[in-house]
């Protein structure tokens, strides 16, 4: 299963809110590569940059493409997952 996210955030950011949402599973970080998990039963994520959000001349929002390949999962645990990935990157807004 694959999932595919467009974020806007820094990539120092995005490390940030993903240990959030890991919250102590077992990852290896290789670059703008993660795998979480092990065995038969992981998701494997990659990072690339995705031209800037252009808001106005004066702001522009850094993004990033995130794909997340579930490997062994059900749809169940890939639901849950996303759910608290969600929580983590979910920001306050007015």
């Amino acid at each position: 299963m694959i999932h595919e996210k467009d974020l806007a955030t820094s990539r120092p950011e995005f490390f940030r809110n993903l240990a959030v949402a890991l919250n102590g599973m077992a990852h290896e970080i290789n670059g703008d590569h993660i795998t979480v998990g092990s065995g038969a039963t992981t998701i494997d994520m990659r990072l690339a940059p995705l031209p800037p959000r252009v808001l106005s001349p004066l702001l522009k929002l850094e993004r990033w493409k995130l794909t997340m390949e579930f490997n062994g999962h059900t749809d169940k645990s890939r639901d849950e997952f996303l759910a608290v990935f969600d929580q983590a990157f979910r920001r306050g807004g007015g």
